[in-house]
């Protein structure tokens, strides 16, 4: 099989079940790096039988979103899903996995989950693998793989990886030392439309056996859509970027968080007072005044920063085209990454990058970016003030972080890298590491403390504790006493849930029985964050979408009218709040004409029937609400 060439994943595969029989192992890259027509004709053979087992290792399995069983919800997202997810080919085990029809066997192993979204699923609860990213390593070579497939573009004579180096850098040449038999037959599906990354991320032309390659198999690659941010996402992100330090290092992630530090980054960089300005309007304390003349700054990147990220992020290329990301490593890159994934506009962006820019962005091997040991010298010298920024879903009151998973055992996500950056946080001079939370969550209705005083799951352990962020303020937990940690837990912790904390840790002996809460951590309300940047949000200094979108600003004042009326429907169903009451509806209908567009949009300008002509009322509420009278 060696060398071989194939148009047809058909032929492709009665190769592969001809040279391994009719049990087979395969693995592929997390995320975008998948060859989707390949995987799919897999499954199709074990779902007739074909194939007797059919295993899979893999992480990050992406699909388009559901349009969802409400109306309202529906009629905005199907024309968004079928515009941005069309061309996109859907992962059939996916498919079959949410609708609980995947053959018995088929078994997916995963690494990772698109957040939340199998909680659900037994299925993917019981196949799931609990490993650092970089222990997927091991977990490839030690799996006895029959197939290791990949999503390539031909560059130079070779083969560019593109969007996953991260495992394929350092997996492929170790495979390759063993004899034919002993390895697993590596499978390269060519996809033009990849961007080309050059370079590191280019391997040699022989290192695949077999190569699927039919133009008509290109396909556009998974985009995410970039939805507004939120107020709490951008207070927690220019505290954030008040802690990065010129000249320093930084890791970051995706979603809204990730995209309000590289956002605050870069205006602290080009307004450094108006980023001053707007810190001073969410409020600061003493303690935060002093972590941030130590360990950041508020002045502009003179020297800039250096990136060393297991992600390669949309935010992160705007930080190298506004300024902010400029000091070189060794090899001339500002960035060390080893996968991407973003916006469509992201991979253009990338595709459309000179050859001098696409030198500044490294794509390397995930053990190269998460870890310290290997060329640790070059590491620690280039990662210098390094800051390592991860979410989480919540922190207990002595700061143990919770991140991937629920105390019943079930898996939201997946650890990733987030521990080992913690670690390589703890084991660099001048290194910190900075978990962001958002202090509360609505969940049916009710608000909910994301401060909590202890978790039957904990992903970071206490000892292990360092920066947490939430939109109220920095909490610095490093080298910090019991007591100290939970006053600075409390301090960072909405108001109507510190009571209840202050109680738990008295009653643990943690706080001294006579201890209150000081009236400055009784101002912690979500008004304060809103209050603090109104004025910022009204003269366009925080835009709704830091690196804009693939939604129209009709569909993003949709989204979030819906968003609003979401939660407004929950109150109700718990008793709350009648704010959609018929009367109110009533009255949203007069002095809509504003909304004439995001009536024609879903569908609603011209209502015929009483079901239509409620849901036009609720629309126009929704954004009335939001977007203003």
């Amino acid at each position: 099989m060696e060398g071989s060439r194939f148009s047809d994943p058909k032929a492709l595969v009665d190769a592969l079940i001809a040279e391994r029989g009719r049990r087979i192992k395969a693995a592929f890259p997390l995320g975008l790096g998948k060859p989707v027509h390949l995987i799919n004709e897999l499954v199709e053979r074990a779902k007739t039988g074909e194939l007797e087992e059919l295993e899979i290792f893999t992480a990050l399995s992406l699909t388009a979103p559901s349009a969802g069983s409400d109306p309202l919800q529906q009629r905005l997202m199907e024309p968004i899903i079928d515009r941005l997810f069309g061309g996109v080919p859907p992962l059939r085990y996916v498919d079959l996995r949410a609708r609980g029809e995947l053959p018995e066997t088929v078994r997916i192993n995963e690494f990772y989950y698109p957040p939340g979204s199998l909680l659900g699923s037994p299925v993917a609860q019981r196949h799931y693998k609990s490993v650092n990213f970089t222990d997927a390593f091991r977990l490839m070579k030690e799996a006895g793989l029959d197939v290791i497939g990949q999503l390539v573009r031909p560059n130079d004579g070779g083969w560019d990886l593109s969007c996953n180096t991260d495992l394929s850098l350092d997996l492929y040449p170790k495979l390759r030392q063993r004899e034919r038999k002993d390895r697993p037959i590596l499978v390269a599906q060519v996809n033009r439309r990849l961007p080309l990354m050059g370079d590191t991320a280019v391997v040699d032309g022989q290192t695949f056996d077999a190569v699927l390659d039919n133009e008509s198999l290109d396909h556009d690659l998974f985009g995410l859509p970039s939805l507004p941010v939120s107020d709490v996402e951008y207070a927690i992100g220019l505290r954030v970027a008040s802690l990065l330090k010129d000249g320093g290092t930084i890791q970051i992630g995706i979603g809204g968080l990730g995209d309000a530090v590289a956002w605050a980054s870069i205006l602290r960089h080009e307004k450094e007072e108006r980023f001053a300005g707007i810190l001073e309007a969410l409020g600061t304390t003493s303690a935060e005044e002093e972590l941030i003349d130590k360990w950041g700054g508020r002045q502009s990147f003179e020297d800039g920063l250096y990136a060393s990220t297991e992600m390669f992020v949309e935010g992160l290329l705007h930080m190298a085209k506004r300024g902010v990301l400029t000091r070189q490593a060794d090899d001339g890159a500002v960035l060390h990454g080893a996968f991407y994934l973003g916006s469509p506009r992201f991979y253009e962006e990338l595709r459309n990058l000179s050859d001098e820019e696409r030198k500044k962005f490294s794509m390397r091997s995930v053990r190269f970016t998460n870890l310290l040991y290997g060329d640790e010298e070059q590491k620690r010298t280039q990662r210098k003030h390094a800051r390592f920024i991860n979410s989480a879903m919540m922190v207990t009151g002595l700061g143990a972080v919770v991140s991937d998973g629920l105390e019943d055992g079930r898996v939201v996500s997946g650890v990733g890298g987030q521990y080992e950056f913690v670690t390589m946080a703890h084991a660099l001079p001048g290194g910190r590491s900075i978990i962001m939370v958002p202090a509360t969550r609505e969940s049916g209705g009710e608000v909910r403390s994301n401060i909590v005083w202890n978790y039957g799951h904990c992903t970071i352990p206490r000892h292990l504790r360092d920066i947490v962020v939430t939109e109220y303020g920095v909490a610095d937990l490093r080298g910090k006493s019991d007591e100290e940690i939970v006053k600075a837990m409390i301090g960072v912790c909405d108001a109507r849930f510190q009571d209840e904390l202050v109680e738990r840790a008295k009653s643990a002996g943690k706080l001294a029985k006579g201890w209150q809460v000081p009236e400055s951590m009784r101002q912690n309300r979500p008004e304060r964050v809103t209050d603090g940047l109104a004025e910022f949000r009204g003269d366009g200094t925080v835009p709704r979408t830091p690196f804009g979108s693939s939604l129209s600003e009709v569909e993003l004042d949709l989204v979030e009218a819906l968003q609003h009326l979401k939660g407004i429907s929950d109150d109700v169903r718990a008793r709350r709040f009648p704010e959609l009451s018929a009367d109110n509806l009533a009255r949203a209908i007069r002095g809509s004409d504003k909304f004439e567009a995001h009536l024609k949009r879903m569908g609603l300008a011209e209502p015929d029937s009483l079901k239509e002509r409620a849901l036009q009322r609720a629309v126009i509420y929704g954004l009335k609400e939001t977007v203003g009278e």
